[in-house]
């Protein structure tokens, strides 16, 4: 995996603090403080085109926030890649991760510069007063993409 790790400047906090409040589904009903002291101890990743920000199988204890750029998720299938999701920045993936730290069902790969914030299981379990909002929202999330796989294969069979 190629990628560059940052720490995120006090600047970047607030600039991303006012992009992200509003867009980011994980991010619902959290303060503007809440917001802050997540993205504090998170950390900022930087991906090139064509590079895997995960891989399917590999284990992940992170989620990620698409800060600039698109990727795409992809799923290994019967007969070869298929392309399940295309993502934009304010978009998030790897939420599974942060609940049952199993193998990743998918990966994700860069489609151009992605500049990312990566979140572990550990930022959030250690503050149950955040860990509590995002994970409800992280619920929703999954329950919405569930419910849309379930339509696409209902029209399928």
């Amino acid at each position: 995996m190629s990628w560059i790790r940052e720490q995120f400047t006090f600047t970047d906090l607030q600039r991303l603090l006012f992009k992200l409040a509003d867009r980011v589904k994980a991010f619902e009903g959290l303060t503007p403080a809440e917001i802050t002291d997540l993205l504090g101890s998170s950390e900022k990743c930087t991906f090139g085109p064509g590079g895997f920000i995960v891989k399917e199988g590999n284990i992940g204890t992170h989620m990620y926030i698409i800060l600039d750029g698109e990727a795409r998720v992809m799923k290994s299938g019967r007969d070869g890649a298929v392309e399940l999701a295309r993502l934009k920045p304010a978009d998030s993936f790897g939420e599974m991760a942060l609940a049952d730290n199993e193998a990743r069902s998918a990966s994700v790969i860069a489609d151009t510069e992605c500049a990312l914030v990566r979140i572990n299981h550990q930022i959030i379990n250690s503050r149950p007063e955040i860990g509590l909002k995002v994970y409800r929202n992280i619920a929703r999330v999954l329950s919405t993409r569930l419910r849309t796989a379930d339509e696409l294969l209902a029209w399928r069979l």
